[in-house]
């Protein structure tokens, strides 16, 4: 059962919002559009983290890259592998007829 102010499950009373009225933080500044003042090792720090960002994604595209690559690669390998096996069938079917 659910637990009610006063027991009941509806009040006659009408809602206001000055008995719950409480100050809500969600933790966040308010937005602004001034940048904030960062000091030099701050400034360096951000710098750094950007081109750690920057080679990482640059990794990602390198592996994705590669896989494609790889996986272009073995394409062309089996389709090499079932024409040289289909032109020896054609070439040894040639030499085993009677001239």
């Amino acid at each position: 059962m659910a637990y009610f102010k006063n027991n009941e499950p509806y009040s006659d009373e009408p809602y206001s919002e000055e008995e719950d009225e409480e100050e809500y933080d969600d933790g966040f500044d308010d937005l602004t559009e001034e940048e904030p003042e960062l000091t030099e090792d701050e400034m360096e720090e951000r710098k750094e983290n950007h081109f750690r960002l920057a080679v990482g994604a640059g990794n990602l595209v390198a592996v994705i890259g590669g896989a494609v690559l790889i996986l272009l690669l073995l394409t062309m390998i089996f389709s090499m592998a079932h024409y040289v096996i289909n032109d020896m069938n054609r070439n040894f079917s040639l030499f085993s007829t009677n001239f």
